[in-house]
């Protein structure tokens, strides 16, 4: 296997951008654009290894990089300059960019979600933001419909609007969420040990519930555009084994495909959820599991 197929660890990815990022094990980003499945940067940064602490912008110019060791948190663009750090945003276990860019979103250990402007670097001092963002694990925003929802440490997890004024509720099932992916309506949220459910975001109303033979869980969820259907990552975390990939009505839950997946150290969503894309470099239909195409590693030497 190629080198770097060993080491990386880490993928980010955009909703519908054209831009990935991969993180080694610690330090080293590698970014690939999708129409010519090539290297267009590697730059060295602080990355450390857990969580989810490497994200690309949208636009996919710039990264966000936070070490938990050394409680940074960086801007580092395609050429490797870094645009702002911060020394002070300690116990960082996930970056996220807002959906516009302007925001970046670190969420903390200790059960708090802070918020940078991307553009200076600073805090985001809005009143709404630190009351309601108080005590939450994750945020993340729809690209379809006006909401928003906030996953907190302790308690039910949160419908809102933008403004993060709450509209509903959803009881949580484990004691922890893996991942959420939004549709046209509806939210499907993965849990850990537990099921995958789909709510109704006006009503916070269950519509279905897959649940997953003992000792498998859906690590990653997403939903593809074309078909309509929402796609999981699924595991047998209690004894380990194969990766496999399901596509998933969105309306009753039923699986529509089942497709069995080659190992990799993480998987991302691109291209509004039709495509899976692994650490390995393969590029992979959500729709029919089919291999489309793959990175191309060797060309990393020549475009750096």
């Amino acid at each position: 296997m190629d080198e770097k197929r060993k080491q990386f660890r880490h993928v980010a990815t955009t909703f519908d951008g054209n831009a990935i990022a991969f993180g080694e094990f610690e330090r080293a980003v590698h970014v690939y654009d999708l129409t010519t499945d090539a290297c267009v940067s590697k730059f060295g940064s602080n990355l450390d290894f857990g969580g989810r602490r490497l994200a690309i912008a949208p636009n996919g110019s710039i990264c966000a990089i936070a070490s938990y060791n050394d409680n940074s948190l960086t801007l580092i663009d395609l050429h490797g300059d870094h645009l702002w750090q911060r020394g002070d945003v300690d116990e960082v276990q996930r970056v996220r960019f807002s959906l516009d860019g302007n925001t970046l979103f670190c969420c903390h250990h200790r059960g708090i979600v802070s918020q940078f402007d991307v553009r200076s670097g600073e805090t985001t001092r809005f009143n709404w933001f630190k009351k309601n963002l108080y005590g939450a694990e994750d945020v993340f925003e729809s690209p379809y419909d006006k909401y928003m929802v906030v996953d907190r440490i302790e308690g039910d997890i949160q419908i809102t609007n933008l403004r993060l004024k709450r509209i509903g509720t959803l009881k949580r099932k484990t004691f922890a969420v893996l991942d959420y992916a939004f549709a046209p309506e509806f939210i499907c949220i993965s849990e850990s040990g537990g099921p995958m459910t789909c709510y109704h975001l006006q009503t916070g109303k269950e519509v279905w519930e897959l649940r997953f033979p003992d000792g498998i869980h859906a690590l990653d969820v997403g939903y593809n555009e074309e078909t309509k259907h929402f796609s999981a990552v699924t595991w047998p975390y209690k004894n380990g084994g194969p990766f496999t990939l399901l596509a998933i009505a969105r309306h009753n839950g039923d699986i529509v495909t089942e497709t069995g997946l080659p190992d990799a150290a993480d998987f991302g969503f691109v291209k509004r959820g039709t495509r899976l894309v692994l650490t390995t470099g393969a590029i992979l239909s959500t729709a029919t599991g089919e291999q489309l195409g793959a990175l191309d590693f060797s060309l990393e030497s020549a475009n750096n």
